[in-house]
């Protein structure tokens, strides 16, 4: 019997697995499916109850789904399934040139690049009228965000089909601005600072944007939340979190808790060299990062990081390999594993190498320039950068590579 829930895996990397470990932990009965299945006809033969579709780009996913696959996800939803998308997933959703046009709204344009910048916890203001807010959460809920989009109403005007459930109310304690701890300053000292200095630093859509959208199409409907509810550790997102998904597939019984995840200390379910080696080889790469002050601790399974470091690139391959490590192999996993693994551990080390370069060399270009204007040509730390990262920000490069490897295991060992 098919799952009756569908997670499109496809360009979600550590959103993915942590959106996998979500819906394992509160219970809920759920398989991977690739854009190469849905645009064969995966969710027309065994169409689930509703379809996960976790972050990311939405760019990449729309173009790994093409054609086909876009219609097939449109005739799913309007033939009555769920969709449920988060952050990226819920981008891919819109109607813009990249995505799906199940809702009318489109992407918010950003008048700065540094709005696009946030992460951490924001508190939201709930519709208490929404059947998708749960009874018992305060009308002022606190969850995380990871450097969401916007979303913005059609330029028709508002579309009555279009429900908002949650708006920003501004920011929480631990929320980032780049690498600026903006929910930890005191409100007096924000204050002086933009009077003293003209810095404005809050996020515009803190005040009132729209966080999490739901409504029809066709005879189906959809969820659209900015808001990462499935962040392991976060009581009330994942209380809400829980509440949706028995909304949407009609389970009642389903948990309401995502526990803490620390991936350092889970035990090693696929006990593989070729794994315990890379996590070991990932490591000192940032520790590397760490000692050259370009890369920060944010919690125990994300960096954070300088403006234009890749932390968020390291964090994402370090978490996968943790996570593939922590499930339990099964034989495509270990088929597939036996072929990727050697290749897999041999480019990481490679990548460490330069990694353990990088850094040193990124902080002394830094310090240099700032004390007396000479730096190393920009393009030989561009260059390299741009080879080990792709372009920003990020999630190519020889990290991208290694991270599509892990990628193909994990969606085996999910399977």
């Amino acid at each position: 019997m098919a799952a009756s829930i569908r997670v499109l895996w496809d360009h979600s990397q550590l959103w993915g697995l942590l959106a996998c470990r979500g819906l394992a932990a509160v219970g809920a009965d759920f398989s991977p499916v690739t854009c190469r299945e849905v645009a064969e006809g995966a969710l027309s033969r065994d169409a689930p109850r509703l379809l996960v579709v976790p972050g990311g780009f939405a760019r990449l996913k729309h173009e790994a789904l093409g054609h086909d696959g876009a219609r097939a996800v449109r005739d799913y939803v309007s033939g009555g399934g769920g969709y449920f998308g988060i952050c990226g997933g819920a981008g891919l959703a819109l109607s813009h040139a990249d995505g799906l046009r199940l809702c009318s709204w489109t992407r918010r344009t950003f008048a700065d690049r540094l709005e696009h910048l946030v992460s951490g916890h924001v508190r939201l203001r709930l519709d208490p009228d929404s059947a998708l807010c749960p009874p018992s959460a305060p009308e002022d809920l606190s969850v995380p965000v990871w450097w969401p989009a916007g979303f913005a109403p059609p330029l028709g005007g508002v579309d009555p089909d279009v429900m908002v459930a949650a708006t920003y109310v501004g920011p929480g304690p631990d929320l980032m601005l780049a690498d600026v701890a903006l929910g930890a300053m005191d409100a007096a000292r924000l204050a002086a600072c933009r009077e003293r200095f003209g810095l404005r630093l809050p996020p515009a859509f803190l005040d009132g944007g729209a966080c999490v959208l739901s409504g029809r199409f066709g005879q189906g409907r959809y969820v659209l939340s900015h808001a990462h509810l499935e962040t392991p550790d976060s009581p009330g997102a994942n209380a809400w979190f829980g509440h949706i998904l028995g909304l949407l597939t009609r389970e009642d019984r389903l948990g309401r808790a995502v526990p803490a995840w620390d991936p350092e200390t889970e035990p090693a379910r696929f006990d593989d060299p070729h794994l315990a080696a890379a996590r070991r080889a990932l490591a000192r790469a940032v520790g590397s990062g760490l000692d050259a002050r370009l890369l920060f601790r944010r919690n125990a399974w994300l960096l954070g990081w300088r403006p234009g470091m890749p932390g968020f690139s390291l964090s994402s391959l370090a978490g996968m390999l943790a996570g593939a490590a922590a499930l339990p192999p099964n034989g495509a996993a270990r088929e597939y594993w036996r072929q990727a693994g050697p290749e897999f551990a041999a480019r990481l080390e490679g990548f460490v190498d330069r990694l353990l370069t990088f850094f040193p060399a990124q902080r002394l270009e830094i310090t240099l320039s700032l004390v007396n204007g000479s730096k190393c040509p920009a393009t030989d730390l561009a260059a390299e950068r741009q080879e080990l990262f792709g372009s920003p920000p990020g999630g190519g490069g020889l990290c991208g590579e290694l991270a599509a490897l892990l990628d193909g295991l994990l969606l085996r060992l999910f399977s």
